[in-house]
């Protein structure tokens, strides 16, 4: 290899562009050979021939260069030991760790507890407005139930007070039938008891009856009706006697404790006042208890005498005395 060769060889391997300096063995070795290089002087033959010399052992040291380059470039991908040192010389030691560790759960606690609560306040603001939707439902559902009420109220007042005043009618109806009825029947007289027999004439056989036991004589005009009347009872039906006045009757019903025989003469009473008789004798507030000219009549032991109608409070009458 020629020198010139050499030196054009040393010239294109000193221009090669490099990024950062390097200190490689070629830069120590020429800066060592600047360093100890006397001062140019004038070349002589044995100078160019020691150059020769010296482009030999340059070019072996170029090549050793070159294989450096080739390995540092393999090695530019792989960590190196500053590497390392300048990232471990910045980790934290342990404790540092655990407070970190411990802020960063708890940021995530609070992100999550925020999360949470958001979900929350969403369910609870859906949960209240479906209840508020609910709600003015069943308000709108209770003031409409509560007009249909008053509406029934009212309905309920107005039929109430008709039946009121139907029970009030129907009650002074009764009492007036009861007493149209047993005025109908002043002159009439039952006879309990009487006698029956086979092809009975029963006007006869109570105008003997009545003339021979009480001694009063009766015209055939006196006994405008005679009939019997069925009966629950043992014994021969009762017998109904309509009589011509109520003077007739007196005269009759004046003597009727003068019957020897088992016949009894009593007043004709209407079932209703028969009731309301049964009722004052079961007060147990009555020592006497009867029936007089179309009124019902009870006698306290005190002496108090009440007349008592279909529908009084016998209780209240008592105790009010009147």
């Amino acid at each position: 290899m020629s020198s010139g060769q050499n030196l054009a060889g040393l010239k294109s391997t000193n221009k090669r562009p490099t990024t950062k300096p390097v200190n490689t063995v070629q830069t120590l070795l020429t800066a060592k050979v600047d360093k100890n290089k006397p001062p140019p002087s004038k070349r002589t033959h044995s100078d160019v021939s020691n150059e020769s010399n010296n482009s030999l052992d340059l070019s072996g040291i170029m090549n050793f260069q070159k294989d450096i380059d080739e390995i540092k470039i393999k090695l530019e991908g792989v960590t190196r030991r500053e590497d390392l040192d300048r990232v471990t010389k910045d980790l934290i030691k342990t404790s540092d760790l655990e407070q970190v560790v411990t802020l960063i759960v708890k940021k995530l606690m609070n992100e999550f507890e925020i999360t949470v609560q958001k979900k929350i306040d969403e369910k609870v603001e859906e949960v209240k407005n479906e209840m508020q939707e609910k709600f003015d439902a069943l308000t709108i559902e209770n003031e409409d139930l509560k007009n249909k009420i008053q509406a029934i109220q009212y309905s309920n007042t107005t039929i109430r007070r008709d039946l009121n005043e139907t029970s009030r009618l129907s009650r002074q109806a009764d009492i007036s039938s009861n007493y149209n009825e047993q005025y109908s029947r002043k002159n009439n007289i039952k006879i309990i008891n009487f006698p029956r027999k086979d092809k009975q004439d029963l006007r006869k056989d109570f105008m003997e009856t009545v003339k021979k036991e009480l001694n009063v004589q009766l015209e055939d005009r006196d006994v405008v009706a005679i009939h019997r009347i069925p009966s629950q009872k043992a014994g021969p039906y009762p017998v109904i006697v309509k009589l011509f006045s109520s003077d007739v009757k007196r005269q009759i019903m004046r003597c009727r404790k003068e019957l020897t025989s088992k016949i009894r003469f009593v007043d004709d009473v209407t079932q209703r006042n028969m009731s309301l008789i049964e009722r004052l004798r079961k007060t147990d507030e009555f020592e006497s208890v009867w029936y007089f000219n179309c009124g019902i009549y009870g006698r306290t032991p005190a002496g108090l005498q009440l007349k008592f109608g279909l529908y009084d409070d016998i209780h209240y009458r008592v105790q009010q005395g009147k």
